[in-house]
């Protein structure tokens, strides 16, 4: 009896210790090694903010430029213009798998915040359709889209077709997270030649096709960023009422001379002949101004349809430098949906749609000058930050990622405090374009 006693008694201590390594010492035995030998996978809506950055260096590369973060950099401090930062360029040595994040479409639109964006009802009543030209490389794109991005907006992408096709796969497989973005590469653009309005009109076809009503068109390159919210934008796009905002001024001789000889392609550029071109109309006739510029749904639908449009188009074609008469001279036509004949000239701070420093202009570049026009750092933010213009040309993360990751960051916060960031409104009634429309009688 006292042999089974003993037994029993031996029998409840041993189950007595089973339950408590099962209990207490397993659990702790298991997680310590699931730290060693198991990935975090974040699943569901729910993604902690402490995980989100080294996860996402961890599994796809450095796609977010975060030169901000990794250096420490105050921008608010940088926009206040009370402290100064080196220029930071982005590490040729990243790598970032843009085909390798978008697998996971609800991961990558969280992680990139195109998921946590604030939108109005103002804005969502007015859509707006935007055309981004690029031939380098798909990251930038990718960052002026998350800037830019809100889901009610219709966006094209066109990649030039000369570019390394992993730029083209890239964009189409961010395009391939949303229903609103198309991605194209269909023409080889060359500088200075038609082949860049064509690659806009390809997108402007492209928003005209979408189910989305967008209001407002504004065509870009992969060099430019905003310097409004979309808030903004569309505040700006209702105070024109319908018109555009084109940059447009008289033909001068330079724009005349242009246009008297063809010019023929070759793969990297025009090459001018000695062949006359026929006249297509008289000099009073051309306009010249900026290829980019914020254009009425009714003035996009008269360049795609109309036959003076067709007709300026053909006589272009083999032309230097058609992009900046284009869109300009249309915009004069009478019958041309929100256009005039009026000069809007970047020289006399009338263009609204572009924030550009020229060598010749009476305003210090604090960037580097590249073919006559300013690259911006991060010593242009404080002026930058203050402008009334909707978007900055140019910016090059080759050159100073800051500026560009403190302007994303500036939106970002401006975004979340509309009331306090409000519109000057009464500054855009004042242009020679709008003016008309806020005559008090």
């Amino acid at each position: 009896m006292k042999r089974a006693g003993f037994t029993k008694r031996i029998l409840v201590l041993i189950l007595l210790y089973v339950f408590v390594f099962f209990y207490k010492l397993f659990p702790v035995f298991w997680n310590n090694s699931s730290r060693v030998n198991k990935r975090v996978i974040l699943h569901g809506d729910q993604i902690p903010k402490n995980l989100i950055d080294s996860y996402y260096r961890t599994n796809y590369g450095s796609c977010q430029h975060s030169v901000v973060k990794e250096n420490n950099i105050n921008c608010r401090r940088l926009i206040e213009n009370t402290t100064i930062s080196k220029l930071i360029r982005v590490s040729k040595s990243r790598k970032c798998e843009l085909n390798k994040i978008t697998k996971n479409c609800k991961l990558f639109r969280q992680i990139n915040g195109y998921e946590d964006k604030v939108v109005t009802k103002l804005e969502e009543d007015f859509p707006l359709a935007f055309g981004i030209r690029l031939h380098k490389s798909a990251e930038p794109i990718e960052q002026i889209l998350r800037i830019i991005y809100r889901p009610h907006n219709f966006y094209c992408i066109h990649v030039d077709n000369g570019s390394d096709i992993r730029v083209f796969n890239s964009l189409r497989s961010v395009a391939r997270c949303f229903d609103n973005v198309v991605v194209l590469s269909q023409i080889r653009t060359v500088y200075s030649s038609i082949r860049l309005v064509e690659a806009d009109l390809l997108c402007m076809k492209e928003a005209m096709k979408s189910t989305i009503q967008w209001k407002y068109f504004l065509n870009m390159v992969g060099q430019e960023l905003p310097l409004k919210t979309n808030l903004e934008i569309v505040q700006i796009c209702q105070i024109l009422q319908g018109r555009n905002d084109i940059e447009s001024e008289p033909a001068n001789e330079v724009l005349m001379n242009r246009m008297k000889y063809e010019h023929n392609f070759t793969k990297y550029r025009l090459i001018k002949t000695g062949i006359p071109k026929k006249p297509f109309a008289p000099k009073s006739f051309f306009r010249k101004g900026s290829a980019y510029g914020t254009f009425s749904r009714g003035f996009v639908g008269f360049v795609l349809s109309s036959d003076i449009a067709k007709d300026l188009m053909e006589f272009l074609k083999n032309v230097w430098a058609p992009e900046e008469t284009f869109f300009n001279t249309l915009n004069s036509v009478d019958g041309a949906p929100g256009g005039y004949n009026i000069s809007v000239k970047h020289g006399t701070f009338d263009f609204i749609s572009r924030e550009e420093i020229w060598k010749w202009d009476p305003v210090v570049c604090n960037g580097l000058f590249y073919k006559d026009i300013c690259i911006f750092n991060n010593r242009d933010l404080p002026w930058l930050v203050k402008q009334p213009e909707i978007i900055a040309n140019k910016m090059e993360g080759s050159y100073d990622q800051v500026v560009i990751d403190c302007i994303e960051e500036y939106l970002y916060n401006k975004s979340l405090q509309a009331d306090i960031f409000a519109l000057n409104k009464t500054h855009y009634k004042q242009y020679p374009h709008t003016k008309d429309l806020y005559k008090t009688t």
